[in-house]
């Protein structure tokens, strides 16, 4: 199945940590681009959430989003710091003896002492777990996106082959019809000119540019080209560029076959599958 290099995904789910949500949108791009955004709590797994994706996704350039948004669980709140407030409370008495004096700390004052309040913060091997098993579930869904663009791109593409096919074969059929016509064409000039020739000379000549008609190696490639993309198209992999190549090469043979045509319905056809090569090779731009 061919996949596209469009595509969206969105995934999110709730932690103790926080809502943790996930954006990825990829377009076309010649090679493999990911650009992530995290916030610093998540930075310190970007070396494996690239290698998630790049193990993943051949072509494309890709935008990663990453959010995670306080939900104020219990893990968040503030947490008193016992230690520090004994030796405090311990320092406020002796600092009373030493004054004759007798007094009170209140609790709102011994909480402004600097540390006194410690914020929790999240496990990082459970949040690195949780952070990675989440991306994975996104790439999952930004890559069957991609594929259900890919059958779209596959069967216009498969329209176009067919059509293709048909001209050639049509191409085939006219040939003979085209070397009669060119015959003709040159008889009737000859005797409306009134003019005597050599006969032997007007076959070799006739021979000659009858020959400039031969577009069976065209139409014989052009086939070869089209079971070639065929074959290609039932890939798993990235076949992006491959299916490039060969519409390079269709292009060559409809080119070929177009200067060789002195027949009007003949190039007709080879305009025609110009016409189809250049609607494969805009949809080719987007196959991974």
């Amino acid at each position: 199945m061919i996949s596209s290099m469009t595509g969206f995904a969105r995934e999110s789910v709730t932690t103790e940590f926080g809502v943790l949500s996930i954006e990825l949108r990829s377009i076309n791009h010649r090679y493999l681009e990911t650009y992530f955004k995290l916030p610093e709590i998540l930075r310190p797994f970007e070396v494996k959430l690239r290698d998630l994706a790049q193990n993943q996704i051949k072509r494309g350039k890709v935008e990663i989003m990453f959010r995670l948004e306080s939900t104020g669980t219990a893990n968040e709140e503030l947490v008193f710091n016992d230690d520090l407030a004994r030796k405090v409370i311990k320092l406020y008495r002796h600092a009373n003896e030493l004054l004759g004096t007798s007094n009170a700390l209140s609790p709102s004052e011994l909480m402004r002492f600097p540390n006194m309040l410690i914020a929790t913060t999240p496990d990082p091997e459970e949040l690195e777990a949780i952070t990675l098993k989440t991306f994975n579930t996104a790439l999952e869904s930004l890559i069957q996106n991609r594929q259900s663009e890919g059958s779209r791109i596959n069967a216009v593409i498969e329209d176009r082959l067919n059509k293709i096919e048909a001209l050639t074969k049509e191409a085939q059929t006219l040939r003979p019809e085209a070397a009669q016509r060119l015959r003709d064409k040159l008889t009737q000039r000859l005797q409306e000119l009134q003019v005597e020739v050599d006969q032997q000379r007007l076959e070799q000549e006739l021979v000659f540019a009858i020959q400039k008609l031969d577009i069976d190696e065209e139409t014989d490639r052009l086939s070869s080209h089209v079971a070639a993309m065929r074959e290609a198209l039932q890939r798993n992999d990235a076949i992006g560029r491959r299916l490039d190549f060969l519409t390079q090469e269709f292009n060559r043979e409809a080119n070929t076959l177009g200067s060789k045509s002195q027949d009007a319905q003949l190039t007709a056809i080879a305009v025609e599958l110009k016409v189809l090569i250049e609607q494969i090779r805009e949809q080719i731009q987007n196959i991974e």
